[in-house]
């Protein structure tokens, strides 16, 4: 037990200790691989869903884009023909227009005035 060499139970012992060591670093080994892989199988299904929800938002930002577009043309040509029919009525009832013009500066100046 004191002596130089090891005795049989300690050298069992040691044997044992060591042999449970591996064990544990085998079965750590093995924990951290399936970790590793789970770890990855969860991250390639995180990715995949990212890009799906991507390809989503494109999609509807496209969709959004292309009604607003026409929409937007849709406005403008409404604003032109609209302003052609008012263009249309002054020049075919001008001095119509050129009455009321007046009158209501008649007016706007007579308010004016009595204010000052």
């Amino acid at each position: 037990m004191f002596g130089l060499l090891p005795s049989r139970r300690e050298r069992d012992a040691r044997a044992r200790l060591d042999q449970y060591e591996k064990e544990l670093s085998r079965r750590g080994a093995r924990a951290l691989r399936q970790y590793e892989e789970e770890l990855g199988a969860r991250g390639n299904r995180a990715r995949r869903r990212l890009r799906e929800l991507g390809e989503d938002a494109h999609e509807q930002w496209d969709h959004a884009r292309q009604r607003v577009g026409s929409e937007g043309q849709r406005a403008w040509e409404f604003t032109e023909h609209t302003a052609r029919d008012i263009d249309n009525h002054v020049h075919s009832n001008a001095w119509s227009y050129i009455g009321a013009g007046v009158a209501v500066g008649v007016v706007a100046g007579l308010l004016l005035s009595r204010r000052v």
